[in-house]
């Protein structure tokens, strides 16, 4: 290509058109966090998209979306902020993540199918306060754009939670394991269902099986043998309740357990326990 010289451009004009090309070399495209990025999507023409939106002072919004539906939804705070280095996850079982030691976030999108109803998209988000909390969220389309249909949210302290899809089931476990004191530990399962004569999500107690290992008169006594027993079975996670969250179980009474979603799992468990602790036995609780 000739120089702009012999193109008989004036001077003016070769200047100008040298910086604006300096510029554009200097800035580049525009960075990637300031464009939004399509994190998930579930179900088709249209979907549901999750979308991470364009960086704003330090952070990008988690927003829910159907096509060019007006409204969006997200999670409720302090979840569906995002720092604004969205990375691939490393860690399996997640999908996205960010931020750094307090401001460190980890994302999970799910597509799930409702028995007998929609499509839906179901939302983890991890946060790593003076306690790593986690939340999750089920969205679906209506005719007004998305909705947030139900929310799995853990209590403060030392709580953990999981959704996990079986066969068609949607199950929502939460965990307080207090590890030890007179307070006793607490768990309880729930299962998402879709009501098609009301068109909404639906969540009652869900069947669940238990290991139980001991059982006391009190609390203090239950978590004696509970630290007793997790030496002896190799650092098992055990759970010391109260009966009478459990109608199945004896009422007035303290356990020392281990909680299972299915019974497939509870009898691998059982089996695995008795080789510490020979009295085992599996009750369903719910």
């Amino acid at each position: 290509m000739p120089p702009l010289r012999d193109q008989g451009l004036p001077r003016r004009y070769e200047d100008t058109f040298v910086v604006l090309a300096a510029t554009a070399v200097l800035l580049g495209a525009a960075p990637e966090s300031a464009q939004e990025q399509v994190l998930g999507t579930a179900g088709s023409a249209p979907s549901i998209e999750a979308v991470a939106m364009p960086c704003a002072n330090g952070h990008r919004a988690l927003r829910v979306r159907r096509a060019n539906a007006k409204r969006t939804a997200t999670m409720s705070e302090p979840y569906g902020q995002l720092t604004c280095d969205v990375a691939k996850a490393s860690e399996p079982g997640w999908d996205w993540s960010g931020g750094k030691e307090s401001s460190a976030w980890d994302l999970r999108l799910r597509a799930v199918d409702l028995k007998g109803g929609p499509k839906a998209l179901l939302i983890t988000q991890r946060l790593n306060f003076e306690y790593v909390h986690q939340q999750h969220a089920l969205f679906l389309t209506d005719a007004a754009g998305i909705t947030r249909a139900w929310e799995g949210v853990e209590s403060s302290g030392p709580a953990t939670s999981s959704v996990d899809v079986q066969g068609g089931r949607i199950l929502f476990s939460h965990t307080v394991d207090l590890g030890d004191g007179d307070l006793a530990d607490t768990w309880a399962l729930s299962e998402l269902g879709w009501d098609a004569a009301r068109k909404k999500v639906t969540e009652r107690p869900a069947e669940a099986w238990a290991i139980i290992l001991g059982t006391e008169t009190s609390v203090i006594q239950a978590r004696a043998a509970e630290a007793r027993m997790e030496a002896e079975c190799n650092g098992a996670t055990l759970l010391t309740v109260d009966t009478n969250e459990f109608p199945r179980l004896p009422q007035g009474r303290w356990v020392v357990a281990s909680f299972l979603t299915s019974r497939k799992a509870a009898d691998t468990a059982l089996e695995r326990l008795r080789a510490c602790a020979p009295g085992a036995s599996l009750k369903r609780v719910q």
